[in-house]
């Protein structure tokens, strides 16, 4: 039995391809900072495959390694048939000219690409096409809003510029908080010996040294806020502070983006929406505002398919992704 169970095999992968060679293969990419996670249906809204790879982000590994691991993710998904359309969602395209410089770029990775800011396909992994605002809260923080016709954005120029509310900016805000604790200027207290324990800080020239020393891994100092959730888990009321500070801020500058596009469907995406502390004071400010909050949990890259679908002009794939999707 085992032995025809290899010609059957081998007959589906040349039927599959065959397949691929009579109808068009259309994806959607969600290149982000940490990974790269690709879908492909054909045009008729059938499922081909989905592929994951490395990350995706060409301002963190260069675009030659960014568009490896796009490309990788792509084949995965296809059974390594070439695909006809993609659109591809970045994590960095943040200028015009990251805009041009990634088109140009990755434009060879299927027959014809469109590239995108990973907002887009984020609130299109949602609302498939209609207005609405997203919200991406993770080690960075960025909102885009849609009327039906044009994206306007708040934030999203980086930890310098922008990013109020994220990950980074709460755990910095943290780290200056127990500064001030060791500097006598602040009370220490239940969190100021939980973060001690996390961070293997048992005196201030620890915490100065852990702080340089990661000054330049962005990354690193924005892990901080899982420890605040945990904290805040244990019902430590100074870590739900950090947490609730943050989604106050961002709240508020999703409140004027609701104004700004007259539209009162928000999405929410990130890691810090995973925190119930977070999530919960986020939404309470929206909602207070006249908002409806729209989460589903369905990933970007269906964002991304779902723009391809529409270039494209595969109606049953939009029908098939909708479907699943939305219930």
């Amino acid at each position: 039995m085992a032995k025809r169970g290899r010609p059957g095999q081998l007959l589906q992968r040349i039927k599959l391809h065959l397949q691929s060679l009579l109808t068009v293969l259309i994806a959607g990419v969600d290149a982000g900072s940490t990974k790269t996670k690709a879908v492909v249906y054909d045009c008729d809204g059938r499922l081909i495959g989905e592929g994951v790879s490395g990350p995706g982000n060409p301002h963190d590994l260069g675009l030659s390694q960014a568009k490896k691991n796009v490309t990788d993710a792509l084949l995965q998904g296809s059974k390594g048939a070439r695909v006809d359309f993609a659109v591809i969602g970045f994590a960095g395209m943040d200028t015009a000219e990251d805009e041009i410089t990634f088109s140009r770029f990755f434009s060879d990775v299927a027959v014809r690409t469109e590239s995108v800011h990973d907002s887009v396909i984020a609130l299109f992994s949602e609302t498939f096409g209609e207005p609405g605002i997203v919200v991406i809260a993770g080690t960075g923080s960025v909102i885009v809003g849609y009327d039906g016709k044009t994206f306007r954005r708040i934030g999203g120029r980086g930890w310098l510029l922008s990013d109020e509310g994220s990950s980074y900016w709460i755990s910095v805000n943290l780290l200056r908080w127990m500064q001030q604790v060791f500097d006598g200027l602040e009370e220490g207290g239940e969190l100021f010996d939980f973060m001690r324990v996390k961070m293997n800080v048992s005196v201030h020239d620890d915490l100065v040294r852990w702080a340089y020393d990661n000054q330049c891994r962005k990354d690193r100092i924005a892990s901080l806020a899982a420890y605040l959730d945990e904290a805040a888990e244990r019902g430590i009321e100074k870590a739900k502070d950090f947490l609730r500070l943050g989604a106050t801020i961002l709240a508020e500058r999703a409140k004027v983006m609701m104004r700004r596009v007259n539209v009162r469907t928000v999405v929410p995406k990130g890691s810090l929406f995973k925190s119930r502390t977070y999530h919960g004071a986020f939404k309470e400010e929206i909602e207070r505002a006249g908002g409806t909050i729209l989460d589903r949990g369905n990933p970007p890259e269906i964002g991304a398919l779902y723009l391809a679908a529409k270039r494209a002009g595969c109606q049953n794939v939009i029908e098939a992704i909708s479907k699943a999707r939305t219930r």
